[in-house]
């Protein structure tokens, strides 16, 4: 299965549609901020992904209103949040939304909150979380110096083979965490994404658009 990962669109569409021109795979997954504080632009996003040929599958960014992706959700554009996916064997499971953050963006929640969905997930034997935030001290940190993962996420690492997520644009990267690979791709408004053969995801690449 090959998977692409984006996070942090913020409304930069041509984009968008400028990598599901360039790239072929049977997952999209999309890590959240897909809009830039807009209801309206989720329906955009969904007309795009509209030329994607596998599935894709979407959690909402702290940027985001959850509820108007709760609108899009349908057979080929899954909204994932809070809910668990089989897809050829493997779960994919949803968190979006982010921690507290210093600006009041239209969806943040408590530890408290993101414990409960993590503790409702149905786990398979191999798992895959798309998240918008990352597993606090992974790819989480500022360039204020703070981290701005979940500790709730960190606290579960070890039942995912996988963590795609997004929220701290300054740390695009790949990490290894005891066996659990924890991808960033970056900002896809810059042009950021990333691939990821499930054959062999230790070998995932970092990409940018030409």
């Amino acid at each position: 299965m090959r998977i692409i990962a984006i996070s942090d669109i913020h409304s930069r569409f041509s984009l968008l549609e400028k990598l599901l021109e360039t790239e072929r795979a049977d997952v999209l997954a999309v890590c959240g901020d897909v809009t830039d504080f807009s209801k309206r632009d989720a329906v955009r996003f969904a007309e795009v992904l509209e030329r994607f040929k596998g599935i894709s599958l979407v959690v909402h960014g702290n940027c985001d209103f959850e509820d108007s992706f709760q609108r899009i959700d349908g057979r080929n554009i899954r909204f994932i949040h809070g809910k668990s996916l089989e897809l050829n064997g493997i779960g994919f499971h949803g968190t979006g939304g982010s921690t507290y953050t210093p600006f009041s963006t239209p969806s943040e929640y408590p530890e408290s909150y993101y414990e409960k969905i993590l503790g409702e997930f149905s786990y398979g034997s191999t798992n895959i979380l798309i998240s918008h935030c990352p597993p606090y001290g992974i790819l989480d940190l500022t360039y204020s110096g703070k981290s701005a993962g979940s500790r709730a996420i960190r606290d579960v690492i070890s039942r995912f083979r996988i963590i795609l997520c997004g929220h701290v644009h300054e740390r695009r990267g790949i990490e290894n965490e005891k066996g659990t690979i924890v991808i960033n791709p970056g900002p896809l408004s810059r042009g950021f994404y990333a691939i990821v053969d499930l054959e062999n995801p230790e070998k995932a690449e970092l990409l940018r658009l030409k």
